[in-house]
């Protein structure tokens, strides 16, 4: 998040917005669009430079999914962007500049039209609303006209990354200290066995039943309810088993696994950055259920991005050698987790040993219209480039005893007809959440290298 200024109202350019899409949630203020950045977005997606074109088009699909269902006067009175625990935003303003008088100082102007309309725009904001406004713009000469007239202007934000824990419900909240110091008594909170009733008010807005929370003393805990002055929680043991011969890093992966193994969930949804550990978990934990407690009797493997809704047909092979090569994040986890194991040497053979094993089946997003998968964990990778109508057609294929994994992250959409905003994972948080058999996990933690680490959070 930009924090340079974090009070000023942003009124955003359409240079900006061509530029960053996710300059409208890279603030924590609110956040103005006048018509005359509409219009010009709408002129600029008719460019035969087709680069200019897709982009503009990327920036009218992500205010459509922002603003769709909202009234002119919802509009008006300010759309609250996505908020969460560790990122606070203000309200999308969608603004009717073509109306305003111009400014005396902007009235005999020269050059863009269009400017000055954005400029004047932003110096009536000021006047009108008695509050410094700041002018986002890719435009040098725009910038120095608009402080000539008294309007602060600044570039884009180098650091525009919208990470998934900063957009989305993360579906875990982390105290500090030990949360058990927190409370006066044991006599005040302990019910029964290891379950526990906390003050609401030691938890964030966002507390609901199937939420996890952990603290540095190492306690975790699931959310079975919440009442108007008390949340309920389960105590998990302190210990885990180990699961497939895996043992969590973190107090996160601990949740993911606890999520993934606990067979109450028939759908986990599990977000964050790359290195984090979603695959490995997600396999370690499948191989668990299929092949040493025979929950299940496959694994069935599917990655978004691969081919797409188009037919592979073109590659050589049958399908699983066609889809391979493309889920190789699959066979690295599977690599990583046997190489300590495997003391001949040959460690695709032990990797292809455990796919038969483990009935590992890999396909294609082209292949699954009409499937019912049953009597398997579905793992569908990479989600964060799914629309919103591809994953639901990917979550209504599960059948009888079918356990769903969702993985994706947000930071790394390769599809240039998705945004953070309208992607099916980020949908899938949304929408999930509330599932009562649902499970939402985001990572926030790099489990690699420290280049990963560094690159992660910096490019």
């Amino acid at each position: 998040m930009n924090n340079s200024k974090e009070n000023n109202l942003r009124v955003l350019d359409t240079s900006a917005l061509v530029h960053d899409p996710k300059s409208l949630l890279a603030y924590s203020g609110d956040v103005y669009i006048c018509l005359t950045v509409l219009e010009e977005l709408d002129n600029l997606k008719e460019r035969t430079n087709k680069s200019v074109s897709a982009d503009a088009r990327v920036c009218i699909r992500m205010l459509e999914d922002i603003i769709n269902g909202h009234s002119a006067d919802e509009m008006e009175a300010g759309i609250p962007l996505p908020s969460t625990e560790t990122a606070k935003r203000g309200k999308l303003f969608i603004g009717i500049d073509t109306q305003l008088d111009m400014a005396k100082e902007l009235k005999h102007g020269i050059g863009s039209d269009a400017d000055n309309r954005i400029i004047n725009y932003a110096l009536h904001l000021q006047k009108d609303l008695k509050k410094d406004v700041t002018i986002v713009s890719r435009d040098i000469n725009m910038r120095l006209k608009a402080r000539t007239v008294g309007v602060a202007a600044e570039d884009v934000s180098v650091d525009n990354q919208i990470s998934d824990v900063d957009l989305l419900y993360t579906g875990v909240q982390a105290f500090e200290g030990d949360l058990f110091d927190l409370i006066e008594s044991d006599k005040d909170f302990k019910l029964s066995g290891e379950v526990y009733a906390f003050p609401v008010s030691l938890f964030n807005d966002e507390v609901q039943p199937n939420m996890y929370w952990y603290d540095e003393a190492g306690h975790i805990g699931l959310v079975t309810e919440v009442a108007d002055e008390k949340v309920y929680t389960k105590l998990l043991p302190r210990k885990q088993d180990k699961i497939w011969g895996i043992s969590p890093k973190n107090q996160r992966q601990a949740v993911a696994l606890n999520q993934l193994t606990d067979p109450y969930y028939d759908l986990n949804i599990i977000l964050g950055p790359a290195g984090s550990g979603k695959t490995f978990l997600a396999v370690a934990a499948a191989l668990h259920q299929v092949v040493e407690l025979k929950q299940y009797k496959k694994i069935v493997v599917v990655r978004s991005r691969d081919f797409m809704d188009d037919d592979p047909g073109f590659l050589p092979g049958d399908l699983t050698e066609k889809s391979m090569p493309l889920l190789a994040g699959i066979t690295d986890a599977l690599i990583s987790m046997h190489s300590d194991d495997n003391h001949d040497g040959n460690i695709h053979a032990t990797v292809e040993h455990i796919i038969e094993r483990a009935n590992i089946e890999f396909t294609s997003m082209a292949y699954f219209r009409g499937r019912s998968i049953d009597d398997a964990v579905l793992i569908i990778d990479e989600a964060q480039n799914m629309t919103r109508a591809q994953i639901k057609g990917m979550l209504s294929r599960g059948g009888k005893n079918c356990r769903t994994i969702v993985l994706g992250n947000l930071a790394q959409i390769d599809d240039k007809f998705v945004t953070a905003a309208s992607s099916g994972a980020s949908a899938a948080v949304n929408v999930y959440r509330h599932y009562e058999k649902g499970s939402v996990l985001i990572f926030d933690e790099v489990e690699r290298s420290s280049l990963a680490q560094f690159t992660e959070q910096n490019m």
